[in-house]
């Protein structure tokens, strides 16, 4: 056997190890699990497919987040933003290759920003509690226009955001991440983007004062 097969046999077995390792260690997370009442921070969740038939639930969350409200006369927009290296899955090589797929080196942002609104729609979004904000996925240097469904409600007194986009690898142009070629590990083509915000967290949302109208 030459050493580059030699090479390749190691490779798949460390890996392969490292893929038993994390189903032992039990790394499932459940909806309810992802995030605590007092987070203001991201996720995704997405499922793999363990030596082809074990599937196994991965979530990558991070909490280093800036969230702002830009206003522009009686026109405002919601901007969220996260670094890239920051989403933590408890699985060091597969942060690195998170940051691969989303081009994280040369773009390392990844950005929310919402349509436009008026103060009078961001009004009726609180009185409702729950709507579908329009707006822009930006990473890899790469727009996105995706419709984020969301829920407003109070919790212990606090305004919070919540909500869940369901899209694809493919849908967003990324490649789906494979273990050893897929032989150990292997994503399937679905992807969830969770959110959990704090209104008093977000830079200029106070000034707005359209949250104290509708207490």
């Amino acid at each position: 056997m030459r050493f580059s097969e030699i090479l390749a046999a190691r490779q798949i077995l460390a890996a392969a190890f490292f893929g038993f390792a994390a189903l032992l260690g039990g790394n499932l997370l459940h909806a309810e699990e992802v995030f605590q009442q007092e987070d203001h921070c991201l996720a995704y969740r997405t499922e793999k497919t363990m030596f082809f038939f074990v599937d196994v639930e991965v979530v990558g969350k991070t909490c280093e987040l800036t969230a702002r409200v830009e206003k522009t006369g009686e026109q405002v927009r919601f901007e969220v933003s996260f670094p890239i290296r920051s989403l933590d899955s408890g699985n060091g090589f597969r942060d690195g290759d998170v940051a691969e797929i989303l081009a994280g080196e040369a773009h390392p942002e990844f950005r929310f920003v919402s349509a436009s609104l008026t103060l009078e729609q961001v009004r009726k979004m609180l009185k409702q509690g729950a709507t579908e904000l329009p707006g822009v996925l930006e990473f890899a240097g790469q727009p996105h226009p995706v419709g984020f469904p969301i829920e407003l409600s109070r919790q212990s007194g606090a305004w919070v955001v919540t909500g869940k986009l369901v899209t694809s690898f493919t849908e967003l142009g990324l490649e789906l991440p494979t273990v050893a070629g897929g032989v150990v590990a292997d994503a399937q083509d679905y992807l969830e983007l969770l959110v959990h915000l704090r209104f008093d967290q977000v830079r200029g949302l106070e000034e707005l004062q359209v949250v104290e109208e509708t207490q």
